[in-house]
């Protein structure tokens, strides 16, 4: 059944079957048994609201847009049983057949045929291969997987596998596949706490499905392409080909630079709660080198501050810096935290610790700056003593015998202080957060309770 001029054109040439993985042409509805085709027609209206929205999963999708669908059988002179989409679809190849030529018209109908041998053979090439891994207890292809929390949801991933105690779904991507449809089969094994691989076979970066996976996995593309299926056979293990991006500090502005490598499963980071394996992560590597670039411009801003110049250029650029790492790093700041007290006072203390010399200092020595900071001869309040004093510990800056002797002494009598319910040391945690990020060695240790509130034995 062709396309019609009045009115009742087909809108679906090619539909899956997602129940069986079967791909129909619209023309088999005329020769389909009159049983199969109402129970195929009743499966595909099944859950379907007036709205035309889904509550499950449909039995019928359009085979290039992945749209639901189901079989219409409207009475007219041009015939009774064809495909449709559910609902109005403005972003389907099929609305454009009337621009298009009758060779173009036949290789977008079978586009979808041909694709699917292929993509058949490397769904069983990776089930094949992930089922010789020593750590695999189970393996299933294009399987139903139900949901273990929401009943009557359920996807069907293309290879779905147990390995060592790692749930995995490996989603193979040949042609254009919605976001809206990644963005449900991410959700849906993020709340079943299974990891999810989307697999391409070229790398193709200019594609809008490529770079939505490039930016959501951390840079991360994953393909299989002919010579990672030879560099399998050769390894005798499962390898993927991975292309990833590292960025790289130029000036003050960061590029980005491709790279790809052979990768295995056990070389993969499997992250939790995202759920979303990677090789390397770009993100993480732009905030180290965020941070570099604060610390080097508080650097030349202490050495401005020394010379006694004008440090306006040198600030301007901490301030830069820092607001670059804040948005990249998510950091949320509270009503109590100024960026200019924590960038050029306190930050400069810490980095004077885990440098080991004055930095935003005029002192020369780094008992000097331990000295003022902690002020141990003033009886007014220290609400960041404890923090250098964490600082200290971790980095053990080289001190002579009588400073070491002295850092003991007030960090006894800080303990003393707080075990007596007094508040002269009790800790003022506002640039704590913001440290952390900057120095992120320091996170355990600040995110430590201890001393936010005096103990109080009455």
């Amino acid at each position: 059944m062709g396309q019609q001029s009045n009115g009742f054109q087909q809108s679906v040439l090619l539909a899956l079957d997602t129940k069986t993985g079967k791909l129909i042409e619209s023309k088999e509805l005329l020769h389909m048994a009159e049983d199969v085709l109402r129970d195929l027609r009743r499966s595909s209206v099944a859950g379907l609201h007036r709205s035309r929205v889904r509550d499950v999963e449909p039995r019928l999708r359009c085979a290039l847009c992945n749209g639901s669908a189901h079989i219409s059988m409207r009475h007219t002179e041009f015939g009774n049983r064809w495909f449709a989409h559910n609902g109005e679809v403005t972003d389907c190849p099929y609305r454009d057949y009337r621009r298009l030529s009758p060779n173009e018209q036949w290789a977008l109908q079978y586009q979808g045929q041909q694709e699917g041998a292929e993509h058949k053979r490397l769904k069983f090439f990776i089930a094949d291969w992930v089922e010789k891994d020593p750590r695999c207890s189970s393996v299933w292809r294009d399987k139903v997987r139900a949901s273990e929390l929401k009943r009557g949801e359920w996807k069907r991933p293309d290879v779905r596998a147990v390995i060592g105690d790692r749930e995995i779904v490996f989603e193979i991507q040949l042609s254009y596949t919605f976001l809206s449809e990644v963005v449900r089969r991410d959700a849906f094994y993020q709340q079943e706490n299974v990891h999810i691989l989307w697999i391409f076979r070229e790398f193709e970066p200019h594609r809008e499905v490529v770079r939505d996976e490039m930016f959501y996995n951390r840079r991360n593309i994953f393909v299989l392409d002919a010579d990672a299926e030879k560099e399998t056979i050769k390894r005798n293990r499962l390898t993927f080909k991975c292309y990833y991006q590292t960025p790289a500090l130029v000036g003050d502005g960061i590029i980005e630079k491709w790279h790809s490598r052979y990768v295995h499963l056990d070389e993969l980071t499997f992250p939790v709660p995202e759920y979303r394996p990677y090789y390397r992560d770009f993100d993480t590597s732009v905030i180290s080198l965020l941070r570099l670039r604060l610390i080097r411009a508080i650097m030349q801003w202490s050495r401005d501050r020394k010379a006694g110049g004008s440090t306006s250029i040198s600030k301007a650029k901490v301030l830069s810096a820092w607001q670059a790492l804040e948005r990249k790093s998510g950091f949320k700041k509270d009503k109590f935290f100024f960026a200019s007290d924590f960038l050029f006072d306190q930050l400069p203390k810490f980095l004077s610790i885990k440098y080991k010399r004055p930095i935003g200092y005029n002192y020369k020595m780094l008992w000097e700056v331990l000295n003022a900071i902690l002020a141990m001869s003033i009886s007014a309040p220290r609400p960041h003593n404890i923090q250098y004093l964490m600082a200290i510990h971790h980095y053990t800056p080289n001190l002579e015998a009588k400073h070491t002797q002295i850092i003991n002494k007030h960090r006894a009598d800080i303990i003393a202080s707080i075990k007596r319910g007094e508040n002269r040391y009790v800790r003022d945690q506002r640039f704590d957060e913001a440290t952390a990020i900057v120095l992120p060695e320091l996170r355990d240790k600040l995110e430590n309770p201890w001393g936010v509130k005096p103990i109080n034995h009455s």
